[in-house]
């Protein structure tokens, strides 16, 4: 009989340890994690799609979202002051989602950015 009860409460502990990891996972679709990640890390600079840093140079259209394959090597070996951010690059669902968000963005007016100038070099010094 106690040999039973040790039983249930060893397995009883052991479950405990996995229930947050199983809660916490993410019920979101996709794309809907696709924007959160977009949002999170890339907006400050790319509000909408565009590049607030190197205006001609849009997510939204870019040739890096040709394939997935140079979006990743792509964010893998980030230009100038764009951040690397490795456990994004580094999760295939996590990048995917981002991916797939980023492709479905249009290029945006100069009003989808509250009418802010582009960034330029005067201004970072």
């Amino acid at each position: 009989m106690k040999r039973g009860v040790v039983w249930i409460l060893i397995a009883f502990g052991v479950a405990t340890l996995f229930l947050p990891s199983i809660a916490q996972k993410s019920t979101k679709k996709p794309l809907e994690k696709g924007e959160q990640l977009f949002q999170q890390h890339c907006a400050s600079c790319h509000a909408g799609g565009g590049n607030s840093v190197k205006s001609n140079r849009p997510v939204a259209g870019s040739k890096e979202l040709s394939s997935f394959a140079k979006f990743k090597q792509y964010l893998t070996t980030p230009p100038g002051h764009m951040p690397y951010y490795q456990g994004i690059v580094k999760d295939h669902q996590t990048l995917s989602a981002l991916y797939n968000y980023c492709k479905k963005l249009k290029a945006q007016t100069k009003q989808a950015y509250n009418g802010a100038e582009p960034i330029t070099a005067e201004l970072m010094q």
